[in-house]
């Protein structure tokens, strides 16, 4: 029963990882193909009342001056961290900058559907040693063991 239970905990943080993965990576498509531009954003931040005052200066005096940088930075990002958990590979890192990225748009007062992704990714980062046999290094060397097993029951017979 135990391993029942172990195996649809990783099925289900498969489909976590999976889904997660999938929906940050369409976004950052989205920006990188459609012509995302922050420099709008900057002062919709810096005058909404929602944020904190730190970040607004963050905003004001980092963003603002570095615009043309993070034009790039933001959809390669998010990119990345869609790609590292799509293919399992450095998942509990890439989970923690997807975690980093929605707390932004968060502070930002962008809602929409951040919060449930900053779910998905808190529930990803609570599981790190899980994340770790559903990745793709753990496949691999799963993949390898099998194919050893077999290659030493040939050579036995």
């Amino acid at each position: 029963m135990k391993h029942y239970l172990r195996t649809i905990e990783l099925v289900i943080l498969f489909l976590i990882r999976i889904i997660a993965g999938g929906y940050i990576l369409a976004q950052g498509w989205e920006k990188l193909t459609g012509g995302f531009k922050i420099e709008p954003l900057i002062p919709v931040v810096i005058k909404n009342e929602d944020s904190p005052v730190w970040f607004k200066l963050f905003f004001e005096h980092i963003v603002a001056h570095s615009a043309p940088v993070f034009n790039v930075i933001v959809p390669l990002g998010e990119i990345a961290i869609g790609l590292g958990l799509i293919l399992g590979i450095l998942s509990h890192i890439a989970s923690f900058f997807g975690a980093f990225v929605m707390l932004n748009y968060i502070l930002s007062d962008m809602i929409f559907t951040y919060p449930v992704q900053l779910a998905l990714f808190i529930i990803l980062l609570m599981n790190k040693n899980l994340l770790k046999q559903i990745s793709l290094s753990a496949v691999i060397a799963y993949i390898k063991e099998k194919g050893d097993t077999r290659r030493e029951h040939n050579l036995n017979r």
